[in-house]
């Protein structure tokens, strides 16, 4: 059984996509067709299912290459890092992460373009801010969207505590074999952080996609076809059937083609909330962060956000 090489495991919203889209045409990189076929959130994760979800998406063929794969829910399920330490120990892990606020405001911004967000940003970071919510939130089963677009509102706040989820992987593998990246980073210095992650999973630097520099999947101000619309079409069963004739891997990356598509670039407001709340906000991702920084990890490019480094 070959194992995974590397694993993106999140977090979301950061820029997994960029770093799949960037690693999947590598000549020495083998990666699923799709980005987020989950496994490791399965309730069963032995090696005769490995055995079966490789076949599906690898290949005989394509075992004299690294083996990758980026799901960033993997960093969202506290039963995600031993599943994988069972039966990969060897894995290396990239994590991606931005600024925590911004990323809960993406998060938010998805869901209303999803259609499973209509309420206030500012209410639901509110509500979620309350201890035993956020107690919930940090242990609810990871949505798969295996029938169409589920809620993640429980997670607007939770997914962005790096250093809670971080600590679950630090605990089961050996600090070099997590790496941390930062969204900011690749944006503004695409090319060094590209040649550090390739150095990371085993690969000579200079690889250069023409994907580098572009920021894959840019939240938008609207959708140019209503969700409402694909659901109708969803429940023509002619349609739906000839849909479903196509490999499961095609339809995923057809459906994130359509996806990057959709989506309109119109002008967006930014994140936005009361000051008092904005403070809380801000106090809770600093209680985050500071348990981020005992890992051995960089200080992220928005520290003076949270904490005063003077």
């Amino acid at each position: 059984m070959k194992p995974l090489d590397f694993l993106i495991i999140g977090a979301q919203k950061c820029a997994t996509t960029a770093l799949f889209e960037h690693l999947r045409g590598h000549p020495q990189i083998a990666m699923p067709l799709q980005k987020e076929v989950p496994f490791f959130t399965r309730e069963t994760c032995s090696k005769e299912d490995w055995h079966t979800f490789s076949g599906e998406h690898f290949g005989k063929d394509q075992e004299h290459k690294l083996w990758g794969k980026a799901s960033p829910q993997y960093m969202c399920d506290p039963r995600v890092p031993e599943r994988i330490r069972l039966l990969m120990p060897h894995t290396k892990l990239v994590a991606i992460l931005r600024d925590p606020m911004e990323r809960s405001w993406s998060h938010f911004q998805m869901g209303q373009r999803r259609d499973t967000e209509q309420g206030d940003f500012a209410c639901a970071v509110e509500s979620l801010l309350e201890n035993e919510k956020l107690a919930a939130a940090r242990l609810l089963p990871v949505p798969e969207h295996a029938e169409g677009y589920q809620s993640e509102a429980d997670f607007y706040v939770a997914w962005s505590e790096y250093g809670r989820a971080l600590t679950h992987f630090a605990a089961s593998f050996d600090p070099g074999q997590l790496l941390v990246l930062y969204t900011e980073d690749l944006e503004s210095q695409p090319e060094a952080t590209l040649d550090r992650l390739l150095a990371f999973i085993g690969l000579e630097p200079g690889y250069r996609p023409p994907t580098l520099g572009e920021v894959i999947h840019r939240g938008g101000g609207g959708k140019r076809i209503p969700h409402a619309i694909r659901v109708r079409l969803r429940e023509q069963k002619l349609l739906y059937w000839l849909w479903q004739q196509l490999p499961a891997a095609r339809r995923g990356r057809l459906r994130f083609q359509y996806e990057q598509w959709n989506i309109t670039r119109g002008n967006k407001d930014g994140l936005s909330l009361p000051a008092p709340l904005q403070c809380a906000l801000r106090d809770h991702y600093s209680a985050d962060l500071r348990t981020l920084l005992t890992l051995p990890v960089a200080p992220p490019p928005w520290i003076d956000r949270y904490l005063d480094v003077a």
